[in-house]
Order: C-alpha cells, then structure tokens, then sequence
C-alpha cells in the first residue's frame, strides 16, 4: 500500500569524508546552492586530520551540519548518519562528488514513503550516464549508483548497510530493499549527481566477503531464473561485471 509523504518532503544530503579537504567544497557548493527549502545537508567526518574539520566548521550552518569523531569505515559511519539524518528521504553523495539534479524539481516526485527512487549519475571519467531502469536480473548484476538513489525513511528504518561487505555493502543493502515486500523502486530519468569514476577501484580493495557470499545473496533476493542465470556465470566474469558499477568506495 502507498504511503504518501508530505508535497514538499525533507531531503537529506549525506556526505561521509575523512581527510578530504581538496575534494569536499565541490559536494558542499553543490548542495549550497540548490533552491530547495526542505534541504539538509549531513557531513559525518571520521576525525580527519587535513583541514577537513576546519572547512566544515567554517561552512557550518543554515542547511550545513556536521559531526567529527573516530569511526569503523566508510559504512559504519553511512550507518551513522541514518540514525541523524532528519528527512523523509536520504541520498548519499561522495566528499569527492557534487549534487547535479535540481532538487526543487525532484521532491515532487518522491510521492511515496515506501518507495526507492533512483536516477542516474553522471560518470565524470567515463562522460556517460550510469545506468537506466534496473530489474532484477540487472540489479544481481551490477549496483545502482548510491549517488542517485533516494532512499525513504521506511527503507532505512528497516534495512542498514551490513559491515560485514567493506567495499560493497551498498549493493548488499540494495538487493535486500528490492527483495523486500514492503518496498519497491521506481527509476526517475534524472541525473542526479557527478560521480568522480576516475579514482578507480584496485584490485587490493575488492569486497572478498561479498563475493564469497554473492551466490547465496541472489538466490535469496531474487527470482529462480535470475538466480540461475547470476549461477551459470563464471566467477570472473561476475567480478567483471561487479566491479564495472560505481557505488560506495573508500573516504
């Protein structure tokens, strides 16, 4: 059943950073600049020893908050800004990212209490978008970007990033919400956010855990014949496809 949100719903930008003083006024300038009333922006800073906390205390306030203190990774401190995030809906967007979609134009779209809106995000290195409507056979896949996901208050009371998956714990938590009854997703044809793709993802950070479990996690969260078909692919050329998608990554 539909739960509408409110006509004008709470949005709240997350950005989780840790040492990242070159990169962050880009995200912050980004999200400051956006018309939008009902706007937050949420900075969880790991005890960064760069500058970083001094940049935040002097951009503080008006939509602008931030916490600094010692954290568990990049997840745990995702998991973090949940738990103080104030609007009805919540998107994660990188230190090293920038907000692109006019949010004025978006909220009136977020209808739906129970619902996942995603769009698309801007690979910078790449000049594309990523990645179009995704079902489940392209979700078990390759991940949806979290930079351009929208998630409802509902999702996020009942499904957190599991720290177990260090690099991916957003596909995780994504297959999770799309094999949930209580929630659905919708793709917007927006593009949300730049994703800084040119820092790529090395070999010694490949999420070993996940793929050990990948297997068991798709033939829980989705259908039979998605399940076989993720099944009959090689392990390489699961890797291959895993490690093509952009999403959560190290501060």
């Amino acid at each position: 059943m539909e739960q509408p949100t409110p006509r004008a719903p709470r949005i709240t930008v997350v950005t989780v950073v840790r040492n990242a003083v070159a990169d962050l006024p880009r995200c912050l300038e980004s999200v400051a600049r956006q018309g939008y009333p009902h706007l937050e922006h949420l900075v969880v800073d790991g005890a960064s020893t760069d500058g970083t906390v001094a940049l935040l205390r002097a951009a503080a306030g008006g939509r602008l908050r931030f916490v600094s203190e010692p954290d568990e990774g990049l997840y745990h401190a995702m998991n973090k800004a949940i738990g103080l995030a104030g609007g009805d809906f919540v998107l994660f967007l990188g230190a090293d990212d920038a907000l692109r979609a006019d949010l004025a134009e978006v909220a009136p779209r977020l209808r739906d209490g129970r619902t996942v809106y995603y769009g698309d995000a801007w690979l910078v290195g790449a000049g594309r978008a990523h990645d179009g409507p995704f079902g489940a056979a392209k979700l078990a896949l390759r991940n949806i970007c979290h930079q351009a996901i929208f998630y409802p208050r509902a999702a996020l009371a009942r499904h957190r990033f599991d720290l177990r998956y260090r690099w991916l714990a957003d596909w995780e938590l994504n297959m999770r919400c799309f094999s949930d009854p209580a929630l659905r997703f919708e793709y917007l044809p927006v593009v949300v956010a730049d994703y800084e793709d040119r820092r790529g993802r090395s070999s010694t950070m490949r999420d070993h855990a996940l793929e050990r479990d990948y297997l068991r996690l798709v033939w829980r969260h989705f259908p039979a014949w998605v399940a076989v078909l993720a099944t009959a692919l090689s392990p390489a050329r699961r890797l291959h496809l895993a490690l093509r998608r952009p999403g959560g990554r190290a501060r």
